[in-house]
Parts: structure tokens; C-alpha cells; sequence
């Protein structure tokens, strides 16, 4: 297993560790995603001047074929070849989780935040409960939320409160002839950018340039709880039902479905 520190990156370092590493078609995709350059010339300066600052970060190898050091070499080459990983969006902080399965005894953790990577090695062993829970920012708590009922929305609904003034999910959180949940649900939505947070399940094959979403889950985090989207029944009847679920309750099953998802 390789002994590393982190290591951080740019996107545009990234990028051109990977191309130089012959890991075209990651690359590509990347630059596709962030519209980073628009033509080949431009690719080269670009590769170029990122050389710079590899060497700086002690990233750079002139000894070696791709010029890349051979920590970063071998960790780029985990990363593509990572067969499952999940993917954790964190809308309202704008940072996104990925662990990648190496093998049964470690994951490689991968953090982005404002277009920069840090990658670390994770032991499997350690679980998986406390680095989902901090990244979607949420207390290592268990609210008792007795009393408290689902909400029922149709997919329409849940739609257009995406796209709707903020006034009108301000509107419903102070409106007292609500029910306190859908209030609460307003309140938290808003907060959240009218987003939701999602962990999404994958599977890819670099040699073969495919992937897929075993499974996407949808989360509105709450002041003390997680807003759980459960939508099994949308395309039979087009209802979506949001379910209050505790802090310590939710991540422990999402846990548990990560690590049945990463043996199996």
C-alpha cells in the first residue's frame, strides 16, 4: 500500500498530472466539465505552466518519463483505476467528499473545495459514520422526533421549489398555521440554497471509458435531524415523501449501505 502524506492539488495541477500520466480521457473530461482551455495550443501552455508549480510542491521528477514524482504518479493511478467510490455533494458549503475503494483494507479520500484537491489514504477499518456526518456539517446528535410526520410533495412541487422566489419559503417557515415540520422543511431548504445534498453510489471502468450510478440518495440537512428524500413510488405516482430522520440514525445507515455497497 503506498505511504503518502496528503497531497493537494489544483484543478489545473490535476489536470496535468493526469495528462502527462497518459490519463487523457480523465483529463478531458475535466477540462470539458471546467471549460479550462478551448484549443490544443492553449492545452500546452497550459501543461507548461502547471510544471511550474508541481516543482514547487515537490510534485515533479525530472528522473522520471511523465516528470510527475512518483508518490503522485502512484496515487493518480488509484484514483483512475478505483473501481467504486462514493460521491457526497455538500450544496450549501460547495464541497464535495469522494472515498474511492482500493481494496478491502483502504479507501482514498478525496475533498474538493474551491477547485482545490486533497487526497489522503483512509483505513476502512476506522468506518465511515464521522467523515460523512462532518462533511455535511451535521452534530453527532440523536433528536428525538417523535410527533414529527413525514412530508408528502409531488415531484412538480418539489420542482418548482427549486426554482421559486425565496420570499415564498420564507413565507411558509414563518406562517404559523403550518404544520411546524413543513415549516422547518422551508426554513432548512432555503438555508440550503433550495438545493438538495445527495451521496451518489459508482461504479467505473477506465479501460473500458464507462460508468454508473448504482444508487442516488437525496438529504436536506436540518438543525438537528436529515431531511431524507425517498422517492421509490415517484414514477408510479409521481409523490415524493421527506422523512426526519436523526443525525446519528441516518449516517449510521448510510454507512452501513456504503460498506455492503464496497463488498459486495
Amino acid at each position: 500500500m503506498l505511504q503518502t502524506q496528503q497531497i493537494n492539488l489544483t484543478i489545473n495541477e490535476m489536470v496535468a498530472a493526469l495528462s502527462l500520466c497518459g490519463y487523457d480521457k480523465m483529463a478531458g473530461q475535466i477540462l470539458n466539465e471546467q471549460e479550462l482551455i478551448k484549443n490544443e495550443s492553449e492545452f500546452n501552455r497550459f501543461v507548461q505552466e502547471t510544471e511550474t508549480k508541481l516543482r514547487q510542491k515537490g510534485y515533479w521528477d525530472d528522473n522520471r518519463e511523465t516528470g510527475i514524482a512518483k508518490g503522485l504518479e502512484d496515487l493518480l493511478y488509484l484514483l483512475v483505476h478505483a473501481k467504486k467510490k462514493i460521491r457526497c455533494i455538500n450544496m450549501r458549503k460547495h464541497r464535495v467528499l469522494l472515498i474511492h475503494l482500493l481494496n478491502k483494507k483502504h479507501s482514498l479520500v478525496q475533498e474538493v473545495k474551491g477547485g482545490e484537491h486533497a487526497f489522503s489514504f483512509y483505513k476502512n477499518s476506522d468506518g465511515f459514520y464521522d467523515i460523512l456526518r462532518e462533511h455535511f456539517g451535521m452534530r453527532d446528535t440523536e433528536t428525538d422526533i417523535n410527533g414529527w410526520q413525514p412530508i408528502q410533495m409531488t415531484d412538480e412541487l418539489i420542482d418548482e421549489l427549486h426554482t421559486s422566489e425565496p420570499e415564498l419559503l420564507l413565507t411558509m417557515k414563518q406562517d404559523e398555521n403550518q404544520a411546524m415540520a413543513l415549516r422547518d422543511f422551508a426554513g432548512d431548504f432555503l438555508r440550503n440554497g433550495q438545493e438538495f445534498d445527495n451521496i451518489s453510489f459508482m461504479k467505473s471502468d477506465y479501460v473500458k471509458d464507462q460508468s454508473e450510478f448504482d444508487d442516488i440518495q437525496f438529504l436536506l440537512p436540518g438543525n438537528n435531524f436529515v431531511w431524507h428524500m425517498n422517492y421509490e413510488n415517484v414514477e408510479e405516482n409521481h409523490q415524493v415523501i421527506l422523512e426526519p430522520i436523526p443525525v446519528k440514525t441516518y449516517f449510521e445507515e448510510i454507512e452501513r449501505v456504503l460498506t455492503d455497497f464496497f463488498n459486495e
